[in-house]
């Protein structure tokens, strides 16, 4: 088990459970992250953004006089696991919320389990439509929107630059089905259209990649979003220079070490951290300040999350798990997001805005240290909520 309140922005190994600690000294938040498995990497950016914000908040007095704490088991991406987890924290630490899915597949496990024991799950990039109904109570997206509403946004840059040759290369689970459908209901009409499935646990993309057209304009790869590194250099091995790869909301980090000065050459990524804004900049600079690391979308993420917790909580002035969701569902918090986060009634995201960016190999100052920068390609206008019985 992993257990912090946030004191140096990292995870201590803990032994064993410490039952009931959400109902005494603490309210705890569960973790559901992956640490291992083909999302490892989104799940510990996403705790690092978790950590921090838990500190801030605790040394500036807790909530409600008591600390937040982090307590998190290692799902590995599997659906069972997860489910697994979240029921023994709830038992075991009185958890008043849990945040992390990143896969579909675990999303869409958890959400049903969470409306079950009636504690607000806080999805972190569990992106399938059907993760929500309007019956939904206590599932709430933070930083992805809906395949439909993400998968527009690539279809916008599509047509507001003119480009007619699209390749598409999507993962065979939830999120991939999804962006698949999405791409066939949302692109435009009219354009020379290439898609592929790929198994999610794809490395060798090649023989996708030369199915399709030499004179590709754009490769759609976000719809296999634990493929992307591999896709990119792959897509270069074989001769194709389309002006850009869609990704999904990886963490960026990620994709240079895994691409190098390469992903300058047309990588764009989707987030919702308006990471151009003075509000991140300050804060990613407070990051760099207290653990000498990077605070990029994905840390962003997970720091927003437990903001809009602890303002759910002050605002119901109750760290009761209904409360905490009935409190979310009102919330209009404006934040480091590029629009105040809100939600719909079932947890839906709502009048939000979608920012794409690239890569310059460059270090930003607020990451001296770094060998890479971003620079804004495309922000969408702001988007409202996707209605699950429309789609």
């Amino acid at each position: 088990m992993l257990k912090s309140t946030g004191a140096g922005v990292g995870i201590g190994l803990m032994a064993g459970c410490m039952g009931g600690s959400g109902g005494g000294d603490t309210h705890t938040i569960a973790g559901l992250q992956p640490h291992s498995g083909p999302f490892a990497l989104y799940g510990d950016a996403h705790t690092a953004g978790i950590e921090f914000a838990i500190e801030e908040i605790n040394a500036d007095g807790g909530i409600l006089d008591q600390e937040l704490e982090h307590v998190a088991e290692d799902t590995g991406s599997e659906p069972s696991e997860a489910v697994t987890i979240l029921n023994r924290l709830v038992e075991t630490e009185d958890a008043v919320a849990a945040v992390g899915p990143v896969s579909s597949d675990v999303g869409v496990l958890t959400s049903e389990n969470a409306e079950e024991l009636e504690v607000p799950l806080f999805l972190h990039t569990s992106g399938d439509i059907e993760i929500l109904s309007r019956d939904s109570s206590y599932t709430f997206r933070t930083a992805l929107p809906p395949a439909p509403a993400f998968i527009q946004a690539v279809a916008d840059i599509i047509e507001d630059n003119g480009y007619e040759t699209i390749g598409a290369i999507n993962a065979d689970y939830a999120w991939g089905i999804a962006a698949e459908q999405a791409i066939e209901q949302t692109f435009p009409s009219g354009i020379d259209l290439t898609m592929r499935t790929a198994p999610q646990g794809e490395s060798d993309f090649a023989p996708y990649l030369r199915d399709m057209p030499s004179d590709l304009d754009v490769l759609v790869g976000s719809g296999h979003p634990p493929g992307l590194n591999d896709m990119f250099s792959q897509m270069m091995e074989v001769g194709l220079e389309p002006e850009l790869m869609t990704g999904a909301v990886d963490p960026p980090e990620t994709n240079y070490n895994g691409i190098g000065d390469a992903v300058a050459n047309g990588f764009t990524f989707g987030h919702l951290p308006d990471v151009y804004s003075d509000e991140y900049r300050e804060i990613a600079d407070r990051f760099y300040e207290e653990t000498g690391g990077y605070f990029g979308p994905t840390q962003a993420a997970g720091y927003v999350t437990v903001q809009l917790i602890a303002e759910a909580m002050r605002q119901q002035e109750s760290a009761d798990p209904q409360d905490v969701a009935a409190g979310t569902r009102q919330l209009e918090f404006d934040t480091i997001y590029a629009e105040p986060v809100q939600y719909t009634e079932w947890g839906e995201l709502d009048n939000y805005s979608l920012i794409w960016s690239g890569f310059e190999t460059q270090a930003p100052a607020y990451y001296p240290d770094g060998d890479f920068d971003l620079h804004e390609v495309y922000r969408t206008d702001s988007l409202s909520a996707i209605d699950p019985t429309e789609w």
